[in-house]
């Protein structure tokens, strides 16, 4: 069959003549979108009631007629339906990527007499404190779509019977996370479970959360515990897998996980599908829009007019009014505040203190890695010991290479070992364990620098001991959702005691600042520029050839060198990376034949995230795509690369987008937190967080620029980063702020 819409599909399985039994029915079929389209989401309407069904499932011959290639996007689906006494229309959706639900079936049916009645609906004032905020935020994702269509949509959702399976033998196992909620950090769903097959060895696992990007799990890991069960179980000692599976931002609640097992024969089966709520942890969130109360008015009354046209009874003004005072107490509580926009400060006179007044300054940092913020503290450390009658000790909670450029710039470096501090469930368990751990002799401490949001809690001590600190903030998350991860929640209070009592807490970007507002009680926060050592780079620029580096590190000197600077990890989304150059394999071999096009990535560290990254690769035959470990000469790959690529889910105010474009290097990078406030859209590719299809897009961009030799933008970035941000102009400030805070002004 075939829509007006272009989409083909066939219902291949349904209860003969549409005439339901009592109690479940199966409905099964395939539907094909089209080229380059795909269906997000499918259910069924049973009249009133909606039923999600688990699509995207592979449909072998048909998928490779359609698409030329096996999926994904694969065309299968099943629908699990227990039509209600009476019901007399069966209609079909499917959901496209924008989020729009089309209908493209519809057929009368009969329901057998012993068929239940339709349950009863739980009404809208038992659901409003879930259904509000949902609604809010999808309104600020999609403000041009009506509010009614939007409460439908989000309605809906509440009231669909969602389809969940389990393994079946000759399958065995257990999906672990997610469950209900599923928790995602910086796009990325975590997945960890057992699996096991009594007769077959099972060759491979991969997930879907989305209909096109499969992921491959890391199965056949070491489980202990599966055996107490299935003690007779082929493969349950190594049964247990892990991994992680992007999740897309626009997707609809409840989302569907789907894990295949893929056998040695070759045959591949849905082991598990399982409907979550996505639960944001880490990473760009769907915020809530600015706290209004015309706008929580307009969706309050969305949903009243939702409800009706869905049957759901209201439930009545007595339990209506308090369950929306309840959503509107939790909204004033989670929105964002009205956006202030800060003046960095005026470049001052510089105080410089006396000779017969050292200025003795401990500087704090979280650890001494190769990362983007011990270089900072690192800079700005060896400016202020340079000046004269300052001198600078270092104070580490975490040992690195790093102490080698400390030491070598003439400060000491000490560890300290806060672990107890980080296990404490109290707030004074916390204090004690810090007292124990920290022994400074504050008689020769003037000052205390503490360097990220993770240092506070060296602001606390230098308080105690009535010393002057800085807190300078590189992060962009609230502390409550940044310290979650790392600490009891008697801990967050301390943080933002840290943040009060601070002589100054310093940002070098305003979208830091701003998420941080609501803790400015005293008027002690300050904006300062961050700063590129331009001089410094033109220098290595000119002694250091490219090819030269190129061989250096084992580089090809020939290729074209797409280079993402930075540490490993979720929160730099070099997953996303890796998405866009699979993306592109095929097009760039057709596109530029004969040219060698590399993706590098530079600041591998061992762990699961590198793991999973370099198997994705593997899978995906991406030969060209290489890992290099963090290394401090990390100049050397500003100067080799053809194109910088960032695709950092937060940053505050990155250096190596100063530097790489110091390193006239065209830049490719996310549009987040600070980054706008360094470079405009005429001077980089600026694109969203997280999307792979915009990434890929702009990485075609900038290569068809390099291959036509336009270094337009690059030029205007080099201008931009010079005037705004020159070494020369900026920490003379930071200087001026050190110097007041420690009353030497």
């Amino acid at each position: 069959m075939t829509t007006a819409t272009g989409w083909q599909f066939d219902v291949e399985v349904h209860p003969p003549d549409w005439r339901f039994p009592a109690g479940p029915s199966w409905l099964a079929g395939w539907i094909f979108a089209g080229e380059n389209r795909f269906v997000a989401d499918l259910r069924a309407w049973i009249d009133g009631q909606p039923f999600l069904g688990l699509h995207g499932l592979p449909k072998p011959g048909l998928d490779e007629k359609f698409l030329g290639r096996p999926g994904p996007p694969y065309s299968g689906f099943v629908l699990q339906v227990t039509p209600h006494h009476g019901a007399s229309l069966l209609r079909l959706e499917a959901r496209d990527p924008a989020g729009a639900w089309t209908e493209f079936f519809r057929i009368a049916i009969s329901v057998s007499p012993e068929a239940p009645p339709s349950p009863p609906l739980a009404p809208l004032a038992t659901r409003l404190p879930d259904l509000l905020p949902s609604l809010l935020r999808l309104h600020h994702q999609r403000p041009e779509q009506p509010f009614a269509a939007l409460a439908d949509e989000v309605l809906s959702a509440s009231l669909s019977n969602p389809l969940n399976s389990l393994p079946n033998p000759p399958f065995h196992g257990a999906l672990e996370e997610p469950r209900d909620n599923g928790w995602l950090r910086y796009g990325r769903l975590s997945v960890t479970g057992w699996l096991a097959h009594r007769t077959t060895k099972i060759r491979r696992l991969t997930a879907l959360a989305d209909s096109v990007q499969e992921s491959v799990l890391l199965h056949g890991l070491e489980r202990a515990d599966v055996g107490k069960v299935f003690a007779d179980l082929p493969g349950r000692e190594h049964s247990q897998f892990v991994g992680h599976v992007d999740l897309p931002s626009n997707q609809s609640a409840p989302a569907l996980l789907k894990i295949f097992a893929e056998l040695e024969d070759g045959e591949k089966h849905l082991a598990f599908a399982q409907r979550f709520i996505p639960r944001i942890i880490s990473g760009a969130d769907r915020p809530l829009p600015p706290l209004s109360r015309r706008t929580f008015a307009t969706a309050l009354w969305a949903l009243r007019g939702s409800a009706r046209r869905h049957g759901l009874p209201l439930g009545g003004i007595a339990a209506l009014y308090p369950a929306g005072r309840t959503a509107w107490e939790a909204f004033r509580a989670e929105a964002r505040p009205k956006v202030r926009r800060h003046r960095p400060v005026a470049a001052p006179l510089i105080p410089r203190p006396t000779s017969d007044a050292p200025l003795r300054i401990v500087i704090v940092t979280h650890n001494l890695n190769y990362e983007g913020a011990p270089w900072f503290l690192f800079e700005l450390a060896r400016f202020l010991s340079e000046q004269p009658g300052i001198s600078v000790r270092v104070l580490s909670a975490q040992e690195g290479p790093m102490r080698k450029n400390f030491v070598e710039a003439g400060m000491s470096v000490e560890t300290v070992d806060l672990t107890n501090a980080w296990k404490a469930t109290s707030a004074d368990a916390f204090r004690n364990a810090l007292q124990s751990a920290v022994r400074l002799d504050w008689q020769e401490v003037d000052l205390v620098i503490a360097n990220t949001m993770v240092s506070f809690w060296a602001v606390l001590l230098a308080r105690q001991e009535r010393k002057p600190a800085l807190l300078y903030v590189h992060e962009s998350a609230a502390v409550r959702r940044f310290f979650a991860p790392l600490t009891t929640a008697a801990v967050f209070p301390l943080v933002e005691e840290a943040f009060r009592s601070a002589t100054n807490v310093v940002f070098t970007a305003d979208a830091s600042r701003t998420v941080f507002d609501y803790l400015d009680r005293s008027g002690n926060f300050r904006l300062l520029p961050s700063w590129v050592d331009v001089g410094r780079i033109d220098g290595f620029a000119a002694t250091h050839d490219r090819a030269s580096l190129r061989r250096k590190h084992g580089l090809d000197p020939e290729a074209v060198l797409l280079v993402n600077i930075g540490s490993i990890c979720e929160r730099k989304g070099q997953h996303v990376f890796l998405r866009a150059a699979t993306l592109l394999r095929e097009e760039l071999r057709f596109t530029y034949p004969g040219k060698k096009i590399q993706f590098v990535m530079v600041g591998a560290r061992p762990g699961l995230y590198l793991d999973s990254l370099k198997q994705e690769a593997e899978l995906h035959g991406l030969a060209g795509v290489l890992f290099l470990p963090e290394t401090g000469e990390i100049y050397d790959f500003y100067r080799l690369a053809d194109i910088f690529v960032c695709t950092s889910f937060e940053e505050s105010f990155p250096r190596v987008l100063l530097e790489s474009a110091a390193f006239r290097l065209p830049i490719i990078s996310t549009n987040v937190n600070g980054i706008p406030e360094m470079l405009a859209g005429d001077e980089a590719w600026l694109i969203p967080p997280g999307d792979r299809y915009q990434l890929a897009e702009a990485v075609k961009s900038a290569l068809a620029a390099h291959f036509k030799g336009d270094t337009s933008r690059a030029a205007r970035a080099r201008i931009a980063v010079e005037r705004k941000f020159h070494v020369t102009r900026s920490l003379p400030q930071h200087l001026a702020v050190v110097c007041a805070a420690a009353g030497r002004n």
